[in-house]
This record gives C-alpha cells, sequence and structure tokens, in this order.
C-alpha cells in the first residue's frame, strides 16, 4: 500500500478540505434555497471526508475517487459561472465569480491534481517536500476569510453593499401582507451610516422600496439585476450625442417631454432583454431644451404581441405597448381619432417594451411614462390609473406579462 505521509497527499487532503469548508459555509449562507443549500452541503461533506479518508488509507481506488469528486466540483463551478443551471433556483443564470468560489474552485483542482500527483510520483524532491507544509498553510490562511465573506449567487451577484442595501424597505412603503411568509427581509438598520446610497444600489435609492413589491425573492433578484447590467450597459450613452453615434435616430416626440431614439438593426436582432443589445433610449427633454438620458428601454422583435413577452417579474415589470400611434417610417407623426384612422401617416401597433429608468421616477424602476404625466402607475400595488385618459394622450399603457392588449 502506498505511503500516507506522501506531500502531494498532504496538499491534496488540505485542498480538498479547504474547498469543502468553504461549501459548508455557503450551505449555510445559502439556506433560503433549499436545493441550493443541499448541493452545497453534501459538495462539503464529500470533499471533507475524502480528505480525511486519502490520509488514512491512500490507495488508487481512494484517490480517484477524490479526484472524480473535485473535479465535478471544479466543473459545477464552471457551467455556473459560463451559462448557469435553469433547474436551480439561485443558479438560473451565469455567476460572477467571487472570492469564495474562485477559492474553492481552485482548491477542488489543486486537490484532484495533487492526488494525481501522489499516485504518479514516488520520489519528491526536497523542495517539494519543503513547499507543501508552506502550501498548506496558505490554504488555511486563505480559506478562512473566503469562509466568511458573503456568498453570491443567482442574478443579485454584485457587491455586498448593493445586497444589503437593496433589502431595505423605504420608510414610507408599507409593506403588504402577503409578504410575511419570509420572502423578503423586513428588517431596518438603526444605523444612519448604513442607509444604502444610489453608489451602493446602482441605481436611485427609491427603486429599492419598489422592488421589495415582488412576490417572491427570485423575482425581486431577477428585476434588481436588469437594473444593476442595463445601468452599467449605458454608462456608454451620457448624452444624447453619444446616442445618435451609436445608430440611435429619433422617433421625432421631443415635443411630449419624452424623446425616443431607437435603433432598427437591435430591434431586428432577435435577443431579448440583453443589456449589450438595448433598443430603445430615452431622454427627458427640459423646458429649455436641455435633455437628459432617462431611461433604457427593451423592445421585443417585431411582430411580437403582449402574449409573448417574458416574465421577469410579474406585475413589477410592466410591459406594455402602444396601439394609437401613427408612423411615418420611424418618426411618429400622430394619433389615431376615434375611429382607429390616421390623419397624418399609418397606424402601426408597436411591439411590447419595457423601461429600465436610469433617473428617479415616481412609479418605480419600469414604469411606463404616463406615471409622470399624472394618470397613475399602473402597478397592482398601487391604485389603478386612469388607461384611457393615458391611451387618448399617447402615453404608455401599461399591461401585466401575458395579458392580451385590449382594444382602444
Amino acid at each position: 500500500m502506498p505511503s500516507t505521509s506522501h506531500p502531494a497527499a498532504l496538499v491534496a487532503a488540505a485542498a480538498s478540505t479547504a474547498a469543502g469548508l468553504i461549501h459548508a459555509a455557503a450551505a449555510g449562507s445559502h439556506a433560503e434555497l433549499t436545493t441550493l443549500s443541499r448541493l452545497f452541503g453534501a459538495a462539503a461533506v464529500l470533499q471533507i471526508a475524502w480528505a480525511a479518508a486519502v490520509l488514512l488509507r491512500r490507495t488508487r481506488p481512494v484517490v480517484l475517487a477524490g479526484v472524480a469528486v473535485n473535479l465535478g466540483a471544479l466543473a459545477a463551478w464552471g457551467v455556473t459561472r459560463s451559462a448557469g443551471i435553469s433547474a436551480i433556483e439561485g443558479l438560473e443564470v451565469a455567476q460572477d465569480a467571487g472570492f469564495p468560489d474562485t477559492l474553492a474552485a481552485g482548491a477542488a483542482a489543486l486537490a484532484a491534481f495533487a492526488g494525481v500527483l501522489s499516485l504518479s510520483v514516488r520520489s519528491v524532491p526536497r523542495l517539494g517536500r519543503v513547499a507543501a507544509p508552506a502550501l498548506v498553510g496558505v490554504l488555511a490562511l486563505a480559506t478562512v476569510p473566503a469562509m466568511a465573506t458573503p456568498h453570491d449567487h443567482g442574478i443579485h451577484a454584485h457587491d455586498e453593499a448593493g445586497l444589503a442595501a437593496a433589502h431595505e424597505h423605504d420608510d414610507s412603503h408599507v409593506h403588504d401582507d402577503s409578504h410575511a411568509d419570509g420572502d423578503h427581509d423586513s428588517h431596518h438598520d438603526d444605523d444612519p451610516a448604513a442607509v444604502p446610497t444610489e453608489a451602493d444600489l446602482g441605481y436611485p435609492v427609491s427603486f429599492a422600496s419598489w422592488l421589495d413589491r415582488a412576490d417572491t425573492a427570485t423575482q425581486r433578484e431577477r428585476a434588481e439585476q436588469l437594473i444593476i447590467d442595463t445601468t452599467k450597459a449605458m454608462a456608454a450613452f451620457p448624452d444624447e450625442a453619444a446616442i445618435q453615434a451609436a445608430g440611435f435616430v429619433s422617433i421625432g416626440d421631443g415635443g411630449t417631454g419624452w424623446e425616443h431614439y431607437v435603433h432598427v438593426q437591435r430591434i431586428i436582432d432577435p435577443r431579448v432583454l440583453d443589456p449589450a443589445d438595448i433598443e430603445s433610449i430615452v431622454l427627458k427633454v427640459d423646458p429649455d431644451g436641455t435633455k437628459e438620458v432617462a431611461s433604457a428601454m427593451y423592445l421585443l422583435p417585431f411582430g411580437s404581441t403582449m402574449a409573448d413577452v417574458p416574465d421577469v417579474a410579474g406585475d413589477l415589470t410592466t410591459w406594455h405597448d402602444h396601439q394609437n400611434l401613427c408612423w411615418d417610417g420611424v418618426r411618429v407623426v400622430g394619433t389615431t381619432d376615434a375611429t382607429g384612422s390616421c390623419a397624418r401617416g399609418a397606424f402601426r401597433p408597436t411591439q411590447p417594451m419595457l423601461h429600465v429608468w436610469m433617473i428617479d421616477h415616481p412609479c418605480g424602476p419600469f414604469a411606463g411614462i404616463e406615471g409622470s404625466h399624472g394618470s397613475g402607475c399602473g402597478h397592482a400595488h398601487d391604485e389603478a390609473p386612469d388607461a384611457e385618459a393615458g391611451v387618448a394622450a399617447g402615453d404608455d399603457h401599461p399591461h401585466e406579462p401575458g395579458t392580451p392588449e385590449h382594444g382602444h
């Protein structure tokens, strides 16, 4: 039987233990996601148990079993960082690579490599025998802070300050009793220094309480990550000149106080809700003529209807379309009359669209423009807006995902 004192075996055991301890910490921090927590726990048990086994009985079957366990953990990390796993809540989309998970993946890779080395190399140079204990010490020193670092997962993988602050409720927000099932954190931090800022969150502070109105934690996280990713992408469009330079053209509605720019090629592109392929950008036009980038707007491909909208966060992410606009090419030249006719141009229904606001909006981060025109916010958590008044004015008309369009 091979000697259990092989330096590579010691490194393999230490690395597998480090990965297992990080996974054990992750299991506890993800307790609200049952399946994910159990998977972390199982990985931790297997990796730590193998570390003990390889030191007690370093046979080929034992070593190869541990190599398989750690390579499996490494493969799972690679998949979740590149594509996500749709069947597991919390891993539906690709994850950001954080310090704890990257260290766990590196330790798993080291455990597998050192395990194979312990079988294939009989005589270890003196340098290797000296380096092995040092490497074990480095692993130990790195593992402790990794276990203490919050573990981000899923679509809310962003900075710790943003995650913690996003769960704070606006003081003026009365939380729906239906959310008392534990889906949302209702804790209020009494420390004034902990009050989130726009820099912490990556979006206007007032949006945090709107996000808390999502029916489930998963919906909330999807909506929040959409805002964060869109805001980052919109940094490429700081002003009207940059928008025009990127190929966007105005639809000619600046006289309403809101000017929509569209990118026809991006609308044709089949990608949906892709921050790298934002189809429209809205500018706020002030009375003195100055313009401010106000909102990104995602559009579904031509020919889509409200039956085709993807559900991001239920009625929180309020898709809408327009059924009363008259067009001349890509420019809006009026609205239909009572008979549905256009005095100028031709009627063309729009495909569904979803705002993601870059500036504070009284009706939340995904509201239609009509929320700032006095016709209500159009969310199920608020009083119903006067929808017909908004449509008659040519404003955005909100619909819940999947709801058929009403005739106007």
